[in-house]
């Protein structure tokens, strides 16, 4: 059974909760009273059984197993919070970013600007200039001969 983290920590934010919880998991099981040990089964700290309560050791690990994030896939792996963390190393994965950078921030037909490329780039990184240089050395980009004017490769 999973407990919402919430519950658990509202009945470890009591104090006498919180006390009663310490003396169980120590061993100590006098002096708690019936809706006490009520309260903390139902956060999920103790279990009833046939003989009384006994605390649960593994709640806390079931607790932040139930609250950890998804991890992200594709592109969105190399981005946190709508930026981008790198360029990735390894072909395959640089290759997957880069054509995805292409794409969403290059139109197929257009010729834009220097300014305007690192304009569209800046959305995506505080590293304009190594990225600029990355689209074009992989072939997402291609530039003039002055590097005035850029555009999308097929």
């Amino acid at each position: 059974m999973t407990v919402p983290w919430q519950q658990l920590i509202a009945a470890l934010a009591n104090d006498r909760l919180r006390q009663v919880y310490a003396e169980w998991v120590l061993g100590i099981h006098g002096g708690a009273l019936p809706a006490e040990l009520a309260r903390l089964a139902a956060a999920g700290l103790l279990e009833e059984h046939d003989d009384g309560y006994r605390v649960v050791p593994e709640v806390f690990r079931e607790v932040l197993a139930s609250a950890s994030k998804a991890q992200p896939t594709g592109v969105d792996r190399f981005f946190s919070q709508g930026w981008l963390n790198g360029i990735p190393r390894r072909p395959g994965d640089r290759d997957e970013l880069l054509s995805h950078l292409a794409i969403r921030l290059f139109g197929s037909e257009e010729v834009l600007a220097e300014p305007e490329v690192n304009r569209l780039l800046a959305t995506v990184t505080h590293d304009v200039p190594t990225l600029r240089r990355a689209l074009v050395d992989f072939g997402y980009l291609k530039r003039d001969a002055d590097g005035g004017q850029y555009w999308r490769t097929g």
